[in-house]
């Protein structure tokens, strides 16, 4: 009853102010303001104040000049006493003419936040205090980050829309009067409004003015009620204390009295609204009219509680993302109503189970969708520059994001949406449904689309070259890198310098990927630590992962993910597609891209993911600075002064290490019989404490120095080590001898029982004062072997398997999540729990290659990568596989392209995925004007070209509609610079499976474009050369011969296009090895001009588009030098001719001096002398040592399966005859090779039907 009784009053009460609005007494219009009751002085004679302040008010209310200013004289003070006599009379004359219908209504006076005065003149002015939202100091603009924040409903006044400190100017520049369509509101006023650089325009009528006018008044009566609800009362209290006073809004008189100097302050007018309405003003008074509504907005804009109120924001057309700057001109913005299902075409409404699909007529049609199934959301809608989208108002989150693209349509009327004030959009991707509340808006909203697609979206709407999505970018921006080791330190530095926004997209990614090498920074260059790190800084980080299937690929992407995102809330990862659901199982996501902040485009071929960071070198082995000592070399080493040893066995795992947190010191027995690896402490840290100086000099002493060989000053590094490496040292006298005799066969135990006893005793009797710092072991078991020599936890040994720490002391979180996950490093899984890890400084060459980092493809492919610092392989008798990488970058408009790839992937994905998971949010691309480019940002030579980015697209990657609809502008620039070259054509390629015209199982014409240019110039007399250069066997698991090797067959069988290989060489336990380079690269250059970089193989999957996904850049030299083709003066592009030319370089051996090669000219590649007596002649020569000394495979000596047999069966010249090799292997010069088109040539490469690779279409090899 209670509760009834105060709703009724609280009701009633409205009823009597709503009603009595426009009749409030002069006594409450002049009420003093509290704020300035705090002194008393200020505080004397209220009545006089309210007296001057009535003066001011009625002959505002009388005067007909602008309002905007100050006034005449006449008026008084706050603190002054009465007016003069005339002003009296004139308030008296003002009541008189008030008594006829007024003419403004001037209701929306001041509220408490500002302060009435009158300052020498008749009209009242409101006083803005300072720290008000609109005395702060002017922003330059609202950073791109804003979109980020946490969504705000609109109706909330928390909402920040406007650039602080800047107001809004208004100016009505047009007016259109029509009396017979509108009889009571006939004119349509467009009104400019400018804030900052902004400029837009609405259109409004009269009673659309009237209605905020209504709204705000009673937005302004309804603070002084108290609402029983919680958001109302913090609003009041907001309202009413919105700030404390300064000493600076008092009068001069108060400021004077207090000591202070008055500071200037901001004065505006009150709002004064005309009453009279449009259908009673004539057409001689519409310039007075359309001045009346100006001085009322302006007036009205320039109160914050007035300008920031959810419905004057409606009617100026504007959100939180109108004003800034990164997103380019404000565009239109407003309320319409969407149908729901409108997403994709043909998903709205009902079609009684497909059977109204086949057609019907228009009007059942839409009875159906509309009027039936259908139902209709507010949202806000907005254009932007190259993209429209909605917001749903009620919780203020992003809903929809579509760019403009080529199949941008838009229509309205009765056929099109069933509707007379509807509006249809389509593009490739989306299909909207808009209803608009008139026929003059919706025609209004569709003209604004149209205009936007013709001007600001041409770029995505018109047919651009090759088909492309994008246009041809001049003037941008370009720089190249040949290999992992450049590239990976460039995207870290991009990283590290990113202020708004990372993008990152590969086929795999390991996030525990060092970025730069040797890791002598600890785990700083890591690329998960970099993510976070930068997470951290609010940056936000969006990762597109291709999700495999499980049974075909290892790569884990699941466990990336994981890695990722929880190292923050910023890091966002989706991974697609869900193979089953979305019917995918043969394609993948094929791109590698990194982009930063929109505005630095990393596109190539290169992952970030193990096995990929490599430079020019292309070593085999990777040890360290362990050197390795055999039988026959042991005696060799020199004499120095004595340093520390840590002795490994032949799998690489250390025997016996005491573990400290600056300094290691190792005394074991040295078996010189079997091959031994020592790392050589040539410098010891000598800060440690005394305890644990006093045990280095008593082993010191005793350890002999056995590591020989000059060269370089070490570097020092650091190095985390696991629990296992104490298992057989430290607490070893604790174990039983049953658990002692249980060690893992891996462990080398050089040390006696007895004596590892006695030395344990010794360590822990002089080491007491380092109990705090020394971690000891107490499992009941030691797990597996495991690496003390690799940076972070890098794992040597092929049973190394157990996980261990980042440099540094664990953290408290770090402990939790170790008990959490029973592993190290923050959620590592290991084979048992892990409970110590001690940090140790070693002074040493690092690792290159850590973990899993260290990987030969066709040995061993990918598992456990939730054991990042394991090895795969035994690298003390495996050597790794070289990986040859290209690469670019591009900056700029073209990297707005590229981030646009992404965003049209990302906003596909998360349509499809987590469409209502506020926390994935949708994307905005960025304007294309005004690209703030630093040139310092990137550490890279960079080049002026022309940029064009191409893709490989269709539905199931890119969300677009039809699923016919493909887009192949990688394939069709690669035919065109074919068919265009004039001098030669330079491939590298992964692979290269092209045939013939009308071949029914591949489909790109490559080859066949290939074959015409060549004839061409066969025809023509003229010299025309192609190189191609791909790796000698597919990177998969195998036996060639073997029934490991179908794969590997499967993919050989479609490869046979070529001309050269890479192959390198290199020593490992005292013996030659060698290994193939494994080509990866995804490359095109033609006559030193043109370049086609990025992730697409020369295959239908890549090129074909409704297969892989791809992205590549053509890039265009703009900037020349010269050169020379065929002997004669030729302009080479600085681009792809310095590019060509380095690869060239690299490939036979040149990149470093040798005084025997210097006269080597690559300059010319079409020239006689050097195709044939340098790049034919080198590569020839290397096949043959390689044939002889290695009787390596492939082979042309190999046709068939039962030659293979007995190829591998003979002697080669490493085992006939080791002393001649080495005069034989040092006259091979760089990498190149042939590739043995012979290569068994006698047998079906095409996988049995009986197999698993039978099983899969054949179609998926190519």
């Amino acid at each position: 009853m209670d509760a009834n009784f105060k709703r009724k009053t609280i009701h009633r009460s409205i009823s009597l102010l709503l009603r009595d609005i426009d009749q409030m007494s002069m006594s409450e219009i002049g009420t003093s303001n509290p704020a300035l009751n705090c002194d008393d002085t200020a505080t004397a004679s209220n009545s006089t104040h309210r007296l001057e302040h009535s003066r001011g008010h009625n002959l505002a209310s009388c005067e007909d000049g602008d309002d905007r200013g100050v006034g005449g004289a006449g008026g008084g003070g706050v603190e002054g006493g009465g007016g003069g006599g005339g002003n009296h009379d004139a308030s008296l004359a003002c009541y008189s003419i008030r008594s006829e219908p007024e003419e403004y209504d001037e209701n929306l006076d001041a509220p408490d936040s500002v302060t009435y005065l009158s300052i020498g003149g008749n009209n009242p002015v409101l006083v803005i205090r300072e720290g008000d939202a609109d005395s702060v100091a002017p922003a330059s603009e609202i950073p791109y980050s804003y979109v980020y924040n946490t969504p705000v409903k609109f109706d909330s006044m928390r909402r920040h829309i406007f650039i602080p400190g800047l107001e809004i100017n208004v100016e009505i520049i047009d007016n259109e009067r029509s009396l017979t369509s509108h009889v009571l509101n006939p004119n349509l006023y467009t009104v400019k409004l400018t804030h900052g650089p902004f400029s837009w325009t609405i259109q409004k009528r009269y009673n659309h003015f009237r209605n905020l006018h209504q709204q705000l008044t009673t937005y302004r009566t309804s603070l002084h009620i108290p609402f029983p609800t919680k958001s109302h009362k913090e609003r009041r209290d907001s309202f009413r204390n919105m700030h404390t006073v300064h000493q600076t809004t008092a009068s001069p008189a108060m400021q004077q009295k207090l000591g202070k100097p008055m500071k200037k302050i901001k004065k505006s007018a009150l709002p004064r609204f005309p009453l009279k309405p449009d259908s009673l003003v004539t057409f001689d008074a519409i310039p007075q009219r359309i001045k009346q509504l100006e001085e009322y907005l302006y007036n009205l804009l320039n109160i914050s509680l007035y300008r920031n109120f959810h419905g004057t924001i409606n009617f100026l057309e504007v959100s939180h993302i109108s004003f800034i700057a990164a997103l380019g001109e404000k565009g239109k913005e407003g309320l319409i109503k969407k149908r729901t299902g409108s997403t994709r075409s043909g998903q709205s409404g009902c079609n009684f189970c497909g059977c109204l699909a086949g057609g019907c007529c228009i009007r059942c049609s839409y009875f159906c969708t509309d009027v039936l199934w259908s139902k209709w959301r507010n949202r806000w809608f907005f254009v932007k520059e190259t993209c429209f989208g909605y917001y749903r108002p009620k919780d203020g989150v992003l809903r929809c994001v579509v760019l403009f693209d080529q199949g941008f349509d838009v229509s309205s009327g009765m056929y099109s949406t069933g509707m007379r004030n509807g509006v249809q959009i389509a593009t490739n991707s989306r299909y909207l449904v808009i209803k608009y509340p008139t026929r003059r808006t919706a025609k209004e909203w569709m003209t604004h689309l149209k205009r936007v697609a013709n001007e600001s979206a041409r770029d995505f709407t018109l047919p651009n070259p090759h088909q492309s999505f994008a246009p041809s970018r001049p003037g941008v921006q370009a720089g190249w890198f040949v290999d992992g080791a450049g590239y990976m330190s460039a995207v870290a530095d991009a990283l590290e310098g990113a202020t708004e926004e990372i993008f990152i997209t590969d086929w795999m990614l390991s996030p525990e990927i060092y970025m730069k090498r040797p890791a002598i920074d600890g785990d700083y260059w890591r690329l998960d630590k970099i993510l976070k790190r930068k997470a951290e800084q609010g940056i936000k980080i969006f990762v597109l992962l291709f999700k495999e299937l499980d049974f075909a690929l290892g790569i884990n992407s699941y466990y990336s993910k994981q890695r990722l995102v929880e190292q923050h809330e910023n890091i966002k990862v989706l991974r697609h597609p869900d193979h089953a659901k979305a019917g995918i199982l043969f394609w993948a996501h094929h791109e590698k891209l990194v982009i930063v902040d929109q505005t630095y485009a990393f596109v190539g071929g290169i992952d970030l993911c193990y096995g990929r960071w490599d430079d020019y070198q292309h070593r085999l082995t990777d040890l360290g600075s362990i050197s390795s000592s055999t039988a026959s070399s042991a005696n060799n080493t020199t004499t120095r002064k004595p340093s520390t040893v840590v002795e490994l066995d032949e799998n690489g795992s250390v025997a016996n290490l005491l573990k400290s947190s600056k300094n290691i010191a190792i005394a074991t027995a040295m078996d010189r019989q079997t091959t031994t690896h020592r790392y050589d402490q040539s410098a010891v840290d000598g800060s440690a404490a005394s305890g644990m100086k006093r045990l280095k000099q008593k082993f010191m002493q005793k350890v002999p120095d056995e590591a020989g060989g000059a060269g370089d000053p070490p570097d020092k590094l650091l190095i985390a080590a696991a629990q296992a490496l104490g298992s057989g040292v430290a607490g070893a006298d604790q174990q039983p001898p049953e658990e002692r005799d249980s060690l893992p066969e891996n462990i080398k135990q050089n040390t006696p029982e007895m004596e590892r006893r006695n030395i344990m005793g010794k360590i822990k009797e002089m080491g007491r004062d380092l109990r705090n710092r020394i971690t000891l072991s107490d499992a009941q078991e030691p797990p597996y072997g495991s690496d003390a020599l690799s940076p972070n936890g890098g794992g040597t040994g092929s049973g190394a398997k157990s996980n261990v720490s980042s440099p540094g002391y664990l953290s408290e979180e770090e402990r939790r999540k170790q008990q959490m996950y029973g592993a190290s490093d923050g959620g590592i899984l290991s084979p048992q729990p892990f409970k110590n890890a001690v940090v140790f400084e070693l002074d040493g060459q690092a690792k290159l290659w850590i973990g899993k980092d260290y990987i030969n493809f066709i040995i061993k492919d990918f598992t456990n990568l939730d054991m990042p610092y394991a090895d795969l392989v035994d690298r003390t008798t495996t050597v790794r596989m070289p990986w040859h990488d290209v690469a670019t970058v591009v900056l700029g408009q073209a990297a707005r392209d590229v981030a646009r790839h992404f965003i049209e992937r990302w906003n596909a994905v998360k349509l499809e995925k987590c469409r209502d998971n506020a926390n994935y949010p949708y994307l905005l691309p960025k304007s294309y004007n005004d690209i703030r480019i630093d040139s310092k940002f990137l550490n890279v030579p960079l080049h002026h070209v022309t940029c064009q980015v191409l893709r490989s697209a269709s539905s199931w990657n890119c969300g677009f509609i039809e699923p016919d609809h493909v887009e192949q502008s990688i394939h069709e620039a690669y035919v065109q610079t074919i068919s265009k070259a004039q001098h030669y054509v330079y491939i590298e390629n992964q692979f290269f499976i092209s045939l013939e015209l009308g071949n029914s199982v591949v489909k790109n014409q490559i080859s066949e474009y290939l074959f015409k240019r060549i004839v061409r110039a066969h025809r023509e007399k003229k010299v025309f050369r192609v190189y191609v250069v791909m790796p000698l066997l597919p990177g998969f698991e195998g036996d060639v011969g073997g029934a490991t090797g179908i794969s590997l067959r499967a993919i050989t069988h479609w490869n046979y296009a070529s001309i050269s290989s890479l192959r390198t060489n290199s020593t490992l336990n005292g013996l030659p090895v060698t290994e193939l380079i494994y080509v990866h690269s995804k490359l095109l250059i033609a006559d030193d001009k043109v370049v086609i970089c990025g992730s697409a193989n020369i295959n239908d999957r890549s090129l074909l588009g409704k297969r892989d996904s791809e992205v590549c850049v053509m890039i265009t030299d703009e900037s020349f030098e010269e050169g020379r083709m065929n002997g004669e003066s030729y302009p080479c592009g600085i681009f792809a001719g310095k590019l060509r030319k380095f690869l060239f370089r690299e490939h036979l051996g040149l990149l470093e001096p040798d005084p025997k090669r210097t006269s080597i000219d690559v300059t010319d590649p079409v020239i006689h002398s050097f195709w044939n007596d340098i790049w034919r002649r080198t590569s020839r020569r290397n096949t043959l040592i390689y044939d002889e000394v290695f009787r390596c495979i492939p082979s042309d000596n190999v046709q068939s399966f039962a030659m293979l047999k007995k190829f591998l069966e003979d002697k080669s010249l490493l085992q006939s005859n080791p002393e001649g090799i080495q005069q034989a292997i040092s006259r091979i010069e760089g990498n190149l090779v042939d590739l043995p088109l012979k290569f068994l040539c006698n047998e079906i490469l095409t996988p049995p039907g009986t197999s698993k690779e039978g099983i899969m279409p054949t179609y998926m090899w190519t």
